[in-house]
């Protein structure tokens, strides 16, 4: 028996068709913007690659990821395969020699970057891989942490793959995971967890066990990103959420929380968006923040002001990550592409310069970037479930 694949064959809402008709003409007005760079399946999860500047790995939803050079994108790719479903997340040790990669098969893989070999898989999760976390500042014992749809952050011996600790705090999936670089120290690891509820908790690991500090509790609903961004030494926490907001947490607060603070600590910042906010970043010189959104944009707000001052258009699906290397914003996006923008202030003035030469009459945002405050009426479980079916789907090609 014969499946098909063709949209046409299949009953399409009115909003689904024009939904595609529009993300087809952007695909075609837009294809050039940012220097694409295209590979074969929708990209869930960005890492820089800390050995070289040049390049960058993608985890993908065709069960692999993938090393590829964003200066010079002919040359060969190096992909890393083993799982049997898509790669959701990944992680490297110091050195850039060894790459993990979480999957929706429940498992995490370590791979020689160079050979592209298996090293060991971790098996422990009873559900989606969805973060992780390497860290090794205390140098007897370097772990890997990660998170899961099941609730749990499993605690690894990196090398051996022997489970740790297992932490069951979190009610519902976890999905990002953040090392504070202020608060950790030789003889401790400070790290902080959010996911598919409201709740960001923070963590203490030593030698000898892991404590719940503290939790914050500031978004309307679930957490998909948390980053540490700033000057060096004095790193804010920065949060991504599926309420359309990004907010900071100022450092001065982050210290006190779950020794002076017990009941959590409010924001001071929030960035308000259009669609689910997924990840967020900081330029070089600390002067852009950026966010990744689920309206397919790249935003670039004044850090300063907390305006929005540009927005990237090019990618035609979901953005699902940013990283910044050196003076360039990489983004990749359900769309298949890696694209790379400028943050040199020149060249951002000359991007808003060229959109407001071609604005199509689409509305200003309000005083303070605020695009809009209606909140979704979706919950974060239907969520899932239109990620689930977004990228168990064929490709659009």
């Amino acid at each position: 028996m014969s499946v098909s694949n063709d949209p046409r064959n299949f009953f399409q809402s009115d909003q689904s068709i024009e939904k595609e008709k529009r993300r087809a003409r952007k695909r075609r007005e837009l294809k050039d913007r940012g220097r694409p760079i295209n590979v074969p399946t929708k990209i869930l999860a960005l890492l820089p690659d800390t050995s070289s500047p040049d390049h960058v790995y993608v985890a993908e939803a065709g069960s692999v990821a993938r090393r590829l050079n964003i200066q010079d994108p002919k040359q060969p790719h190096r992909v890393y395969r083993g799982h049997s479903a898509p790669v959701t997340s990944l992680a490297l040790n110091r050195d850039g020699s060894i790459l993990y990669t979480g999957s929706w098969d429940k498992t995490i893989i370590a791979f020689s970057v160079k050979e592209k070999t298996v090293l060991n898989t971790f098996r422990g999760h009873a559900d989606f891989v969805k973060t992780l976390l390497y860290v090794d500042n205390i140098p007897s014992k370097p772990m890997l942490i990660s998170g899961s749809s099941d609730a749990s952050i499993i605690i690894w011996n990196p090398e051996t793959g022997a489970k740790l600790y297992t932490l069951k705090s979190h009610p519902r999936g976890v999905q990002s995971l953040a090392l504070d670089p202020v608060e950790s120290t030789r003889d401790s690891v400070v790290f902080y967890s959010a996911g598919s509820t409201r709740e960001i908790k923070k963590w203490t690991l030593t030698a000898d066990g892991v404590k719940e500090e503290c939790e914050i509790v500031q978004h309307e609903t679930g957490v998909n990103s948390l980053r540490f961004l700033g000057e060096e030494g004095e790193e804010d926490l920065w949060t991504a959420s599926s309420d359309m907001t990004a907010k900071r947490f100022e450092r001065a607060s982050l210290t006190a929380l779950g020794k002076d603070v017990k009941k959590g600590i409010d924001p001071d910042t929030e960035l308000w968006h259009a669609d689910f906010v997924n990840d967020v970043a900081m330029d070089q010189t600390k002067r852009w923040i950026v966010t990744a959104c689920s309206d397919e944009e790249v935003r670039v707000w004044d850090a300063a002001s907390s305006k929005l001052y540009h927005k990237f258009s090019g990618h035609y699906d979901v953005v699902t990550a940013i990283a910044v290397i050196g003076t360039e914003l990489v983004s990749v996006s359900l769309d298949g592409t890696v694209r790379i923008w400028s943050l040199k202030p020149a060249d951002v003035k000359s991007a808003v310069e060229e959109t407001n030469k071609s604005e199509t009459g689409e509305a200003e945002p309000p005083e303070g970037g605020v695009i809009g405050r209606s909140r979704s009426n979706s919950m974060l479980t239907e969520e899932e479930e239109r990620e689930l079916a977004e990228l168990m789907a064929e490709d659009d090609e």
